[in-house]
C-alpha cells in the first residue's frame, strides 16, 4: 500500500503525467486524506527506516496533520487515547533515531524539518500540559543525546524550529483567531510561563554561550536569537533582561556573521510593551548611544538597516514616554536627555543614501514631529535642544528630497525614480509638520534653498529641480493652510517670501538649462500661483511666450508637451482677465496644434461597437484643452466683436470641412468614426471656452454655433449606430446650450429623437442626465414642453424595459440597474421641480402615468439604497397629489 501511495503522489506532482492518470492519482491521494485510518498508514510510511522521496514523506505528514487538526477542531472521527499515544511515541522515536549525532542517515531537508516541527507543534496543542506535561523536558533531552547538555546540533535545530512553530500557533499577533482558539492559546501560554519558561530561558542562554564560538554554530545561534525575539513579546521580560543575558547578546553584536540576528533580537526586546518607567530603565541599561556608534563603524548596508530599525523603536518609545503625563518630572527630564543623545542617530539614518534604510526611521521622525506639534498647541516653547533637532531634521529632509547623481529624470516611468518620488512625498509631509511647528525656521530654510538654486550660471539640473520642488512645497503649504500661517503678521510675511521667490523665478534664466523637469516645475508653479500675476500683470506676456514655445506646448518631450497643454489652458482660464487683446497672436502660435488627426489602435480597428478608449485618447484629451483655451482667448472682454468672429471662424471652419470630408469618404474601419468623434468633441470643448471667456455672446457667434449643431446632426444621422458618436454629440450640445439658448431647441428635438432610438441601456443614465440639464435650462418654454411631451412615453418605456431585465446575479448589472433607478428618479424630480409635471398627464402620456406612479412606489419600497428611498418617497407624494387633481 505504501508503494501505491508513493506512486500516486509522484504521478500527481509530475508535470509530465498523463492528465487522466494524474487525475486518478489525485483522487487516490484525496481518498487517503479523507479515510479514517489514512493517518496510520501515512505515519508508518513516514517512520519507515527506508526513506521514501521527500515529496511522499511530506504528503504523509500532511495526512497526519489533517487528523490532528480535526482533533483540535472537534470535527470528523476523533482519535482515542491509544491513537494519540501511538502518534506521540512514533514522533519521539523518529526524532531519537534521526536527530541524534549517531544517526546513519543524512539530515532531513530544511522544508522537511519545518514540516516535522509543525506536526509536533499540532500534537503539542492537543497534549500540553495535560497529557504531555514533560514536552519541553523531553525535547531538551533529545538535544543532548550522545553528548553533553545541548551539544546535539541536529536535535537543537529541530528543537528551535518547533519553538518557532509554537509561537506562530499560539502567540503571533498577525494571525486572526477565533475566541475559542484564543482562549486555548492563553491557557497554553499561562502553563508555559508557570511550568517551563524559566528552564527554556536558561536553555536559550546556554545555547548562545556554547554555540556562538563554534564554527558550526551559526544556524543554531541565529535560530535561538529568532526564538528569543519572538517569544519575548509574551513572556516575563525579567527572564531575558538580565546583565548576564544582555552581555551575551551584546557580545554577539561583535560577531559579523551573527550581529544582524542579535540586533533584530534587541529590537524585539525593546519593543515589548511595559510601563514607561520600566521601558526607560531597559533602554538605559542597554547604553545604546555608545553601542550604536560602535556598531555603525564599517557596517554593511543590510546591518545598517537593522540598526536603523533598532534606533527607530528606541526613539519611538522615548517620544511616547515624553508624550505621557502620568509620570514624575525627573523621568521626563531623563527621557529628554536620552532622546537627545539618540535622535542624532535617527537623523543620520534619515540622511542615509539608501531609501530602505531611511524609511526605517520614518515612524520615529513622524512621532517626534507630532509630539512637538502637540507641545506647540499646549503653548510649550521649543527649548534650544529641540530647536537644534528640528533644524537638523529639516536640513536632512531638504538634502534627501534632491535627485542624487545616479538618478535621471523620467517623470516617474522608471521604477527606481518612482520609488524615490514615493519617499519624497512622505518626506514632504515631514516638512509640512516642521512648518507647523516653527514657521520661521521653515520659511528661512526653504527660501534660502530656493534663492540659491536660482542664482548662478553653472548649475546642475538637480539643484534647480530641488529649488523649484521646495518652492512648490512652500506655496502648497501656504495655499492649503496645511502648515504655514494664513492669518495675522505671520501670514503676510509668508506671502511676501512666496512672492519674492516667484519674482526671482520669473526673472531668472533657469529655463535656459533646457531640462524637461525644470520646464514642468516652472509651468506648474505658474499655474498654482496665478494670483501672483494680479500684482505683476506685466509678466503675463512673458509667461505666455514660454507656454507657446518649445519649453511648453511645443516641447519635444511628449509627456511635457501633453501636460503643458493642460497647464496652458489652466493659466489662460485663471488669468483671462489679465490677457488683453492677444487672442490673434496666441492662436497663431498654437494653430499648428489645433489640427485633429485621429489614430486608431489595431485592437479597435473595424470594431462596430468601438469606444474612444484604447485609441489616441490620452493625447487627444490633452489637445482638447487647447481648444478650450482658444475659446477663452477669443472671448475675453478686450477682443473686438469683429475680431472675435474672425478668430471663431478660423477655428470652426477647418473642423466643419474635416467633418464634411470624412463623411464623404467611404468608411475604412474605425478611422472615419473616430475622426468625426474628435471633431465633435473639439466643437463642444471650444464652445465651453467661448462661454467661459466672459464676453457677451453676439448673434453672429451664435449663428456659427448653430451651424456647428447642424453639422453634428448630419454626422449623427450618418453614424448614429456608433456609441462614441452619440456620446460626443450629447457632450457638444450640452456645451452649446448656454451659448445658443432657446434657439437650439429645434436641433435638440432632432438630437434627442435620434439618441433615444439608438442609445444602449448603459447610455440611458447619461441621456436622462442630459435631459435634466435641458429641463433646468429651458423650464417654462413651450419648445421644451413640446419636446418632452413627444419624448416621455418612449423614454419611460425604454427605462421600464431595462429595469425589468433580471441582473442574473451579476454585480455590474445590479450596479447599472441601481444607477438607472437613480437617474430615472432624478429625471422625474427635475420635471416636478421645474414646473413641467403637465407632460405627465397630457393626452399623449396619460396612459403611462399610472405606470410611473407604480414604478416610483415599487423602486422606493424595494431598493436597499437610502438615497433612492428618500427621493422616491418625495416624488411619490407629489405624484399622488397630481393624481387626485386629475
Amino acid at each position: 500500500m505504501e508503494d501505491q501511495v508513493e506512486q500516486a503522489v509522484e504521478i500527481a506532482l509530475s508535470s509530465n503525467s498523463d492528465p487522466m492518470i494524474k487525475q486518478q492519482a489525485m483522487s487516490f491521494c484525496n481518498q487517503i486524506k479523507e479515510s479514517e485510518d489514512g493517518w496510520q498508514m501515512c505515519l508508518s510510511l513516514f517512520m519507515n527506516a527506508r526513506k521514501r522521496s521527500p515529496a511522499v514523506r511530506f504528503f504523509a505528514l500532511q495526512v497526519v496533520d489533517d487528523a490532528l487538526v480535526k482533533q483540535l477542531n472537534g470535527s470528523g472521527k476523533q482519535l482515542d487515547n491509544t491513537s494519540l499515544l501511538h502518534i506521540k511515541d512514533a514522533l519521539l522515536s523518529y526524532v531519537q533515531r534521526e536527530y541524534s549525532p549517531q544517526s546513519a542517515t543524512d539530515a532531513d531537508a530544511v522544508f522537511m524539518q519545518n514540516k516535522l516541527a509543525q506536526t509536533i507543534t499540532l500534537f503539542f496543542l492537543l497534549s500540553y500540559p495535560n497529557t504531555w506535561p514533560s514536552f519541553f523536558d523531553d525535547l531538551l533531552t533529545l538535544s543532548s543525546i550522545g553528548g553533553p547538555q545541548l551539544s546535539n546540533g541536529r536535535g537543537l535545530q529541530l528543537f528551535l524550529r518547533i519553538l518557532v512553530a509554537q509561537h506562530e500557533e499560539i502567540a503571533d499577533t498577525l494571525i486572526i483567531r477565533s475566541s475559542e482558539v484564543a482562549r486555548r492559546n492563553t491557557i497554553i501560554k499561562d502553563a508555559i510561563r508557570v511550568r517551563d519558561m524559566a528552564r527554556l530561558a536558561s536553555a536559550w542562554m546556554e545555547i548562545l554561550v556554547q554555540w556562538t564560538s563554534r564554527d558550526d554554530g551559526y544556524l543554531i545561534v541565529e535560530s535561538c536569537l529568532r526564538v528569543i525575539g519572538s517569544w519575548v513579546s509574551w513572556i516575563d521580560i525579567s527572564l531575558i533582561v538580565t546583565p548576564q543575558y544582555m552581555s551575551i547578546i551584546f557580545g554577539i553584536l561583535g560577531n559579523e556573521a551573527l550581529r544582524g540576528a542579535a540586533c533584530d533580537t534587541l529590537t524585539e526586546i525593546i519593543s515589548k510593551k511595559m510601563k514607561s518607567s520600566d521601558k526607560f530603565d531597559l533602554i538605559s541599561l542597554l547604553n545604546l548611544p555608545q553601542t550604536i556608534g560602535q556598531l555603525l563603524i564599517g557596517s554593511e548596508v543590510e546591518f545598517t538597516e537593522k540598526v536603523a530599525r533598532l534606533v527607530n523603536v528606541v526613539c519611538l518609545d522615548l517620544v511616547r514616554i515624553l508624550d505621557e503625563d502620568q509620570f514624575a518630572s525627573p523621568l521626563k527630564e531623563n527621557t529628554e536627555n536620552l532622546l537627545q543623545q539618540l535622535f542624532p542617530f535617527a537623523i543620520g539614518f534619515l540622511a542615509n543614501e539608501y531609501d530602505d534604510t531611511s524609511s526605517e526611521v520614518f515612524p520615529a521622525i513622524s512621532e517626534y514631529l507630532s509630539f512637538l506639534r502637540k507641545e506647540k498647541k499646549r503653548n510649550m516653547p521649543l527649548n534650544p535642544a529641540r530647536c537644534s533637532t528640528l533644524a537638523s531634521i529639516l536640513n536632512t529632509i531638504i538634502l534627501k528630497v534632491k535627485y542624487d547623481e545616479s538618478m535621471d529624470w523620467s517623470n516617474g516611468t522608471d521604477d527606481s525614480e518612482s520609488e524615490f518620488l514615493e519617499v519624497r512625498g512622505r518626506l514632504r509631509l515631514f516638512q509640512d509638520a516642521v512648518a507647523a511647528i516653527d514657521e520661521n525656521l521653515f520659511m528661512d530654510s526653504i527660501s534660502s534653498v530656493v534663492i540659491n538654486s536660482l542664482n548662478g550660471e553653472k548649475r546642475d539640473w538637480r539643484d534647480i529641480e530641488l529649488g523649484l520642488f521646495e518652492l512648490g512645497a512652500y506655496s502648497d503649504g501656504l495655499r492649503n493652510a496645511a502648515a504655514l500661517p494664513t492669518k495675522g503678521q505671520g501670514s503676510s510675511k509668508a506671502m511676501e517670501i512666496l512672492n519674492d521667490m516667484l519674482l526671482k523665478m520669473t526673472n531668472s534664466n533657469v529655463l535656459s538649462i533646457g531640462h524637461p523637469s525644470i520646464n514642468l516645475h516652472y509651468m506648474e508653479l505658474v499655474v498654482k500661483n496665478s494670483k501672483f500675476f494680479e500684482t505683476h500683470p506685466q509678466i503675463v506676456p512673458q509667461i505666455l511666450e514660454i507656454f507657446v514655445s518649445n519649453i511648453g506646448i511645443h516641447s519635444s518631450y511628449l509627456q511635457v508637451q501633453v501636460r503643458a497643454w493642460y497647464l496652458f489652458y489652466r493659466f489662460i482660464k485663471l488669468c483671462k482677465h489679465l490677457m488683453g487683446d492677444i487672442a490673434e497672436t496666441a492662436l497663431n502660435a498654437i494653430g499648428d496644434l489645433l489640427v485633429i488627426e485621429a489614430e486608431v489602435s489595431p485592437k479597435n480597428d473595424g470594431d462596430s461597437d468601438m469606444s474612444a478608449d484604447g485609441t489616441d485618447s490620452g493625447t487627444f484629451d490633452g489637445r482638447l484643452y487647447l481648444f478650450e483655451a482658444s475659446g477663452i482667448l477669443i472671448s475675453v472682454e478686450p477682443v473686438p466683436d469683429e475680431k472675435q468672429l474672425h478668430l471663431l471662424k478660423s477655428v470652426l471652419t477647418p473642423i466643419f470641412s474635416d467633418m464634411e470630408a470624412s463623411l464623404s469618404r467611404p468608411p475604412e474601419g474605425s478611422q472615419q468614426a473616430l475622426q468625426i468623434h474628435h471633431d465633435i468633441m473639439a466643437i463642444g470643448t471650444f464652445a465651453r471656452g467661448v462661454n467661459d471667456g466672459g464676453k457677451a455672446i453676439t448673434d453672429p457667434v451664435r449663428e456659427q454655433f448653430l451651424l456647428a449643431s447642424r453639422a453634428i446632426l448630419v454626422s449623427l444621422e450618418t453614424l448614429s449606430g456608433l456609441e462614441i458618436i452619440r456620446e460626443a454629440s450629447r457632450f457638444a450640445f450640452a456645451r452649446m446650450v448656454p451659448i445658443l439658448g432657446h434657439r437650439i431647441l429645434p436641433e435638440i428635438a432632432v438630437l434627442v429623437s435620434r439618441l433615444l432610438s439608438e442609445s444602449s441601456t448603459s447610455e440611458l443614465i447619461d441621456f436622462m442626465s442630459f435631459l435634466g440639464q435641458l429641463i433646468h435650462n429651458f423650464k417654462g418654454q413651450s419648445g421644451i414642453l413640446d419636446m418632452l411631451d413627444q419624448l416621455l412615453t418612449p423614454l419611460l418605456s425604454r427605462v421600464f424595459y431595462s429595469l425589468s431585465i433580471s441582473a442574473n446575479g451579476s454585480t455590474d448589472e445590479e450596479i447599472q440597474q441601481s444607477d438607472i433607478k437613480k437617474a430615472y428618479l432624478n429625471f422625474m424630480m427635475g420635471l416636478l421641480n421645474n414646473g413641467m409635471e403637465a407632460v405627465l398627464t397630457s393626452d399623449r402620456n396619460r396612459q403611462i402615468f399610472e405606470s410611473v406612479v407604480r414604478s416610483v412606489a415599487h423602486y422606493t419600497s424595494t431598493s436597499p439604497d437610502p438615497s433612492i428611498k428618500k427621493m422616491g418617497s418625495s416624488i411619490y407624494t407629489r405624484l399622488q397629489a397630481i393624481m387626485k387633481a386629475m
